[in-house]
């Protein structure tokens, strides 16, 4: 049975029905449009790395690494 597996595999990165269900989901819980919910979410991905630079950079200074 395993090995006929692959017959299940769809070439889509998601399954077309899921993605859909999960679109309206979302646009309904948070309102927004998409352009503003793309910036949102681009935001939170740029917020994540700098919000971690910024806790290494207080820990360093913090420590009194940071001086020479």
């Amino acid at each position: 049975m395993v090995l006929l597996a692959f017959l299940a595999h769809q070439s889509e990165a998601g399954h077309p029905e899921l993605m859909d269900w999960v679109k309206h989901q979302l646009d309904a819980v948070v309102g927004l449009g998409p352009l503003a919910f793309l910036v949102l979410l681009g935001l939170i991905i740029l917020a994540i790395p700098a919000a971690v630079l910024l806790m290494y950079v207080v820990q360093r200074r913090g420590r009194g690494l940071g001086q020479p």
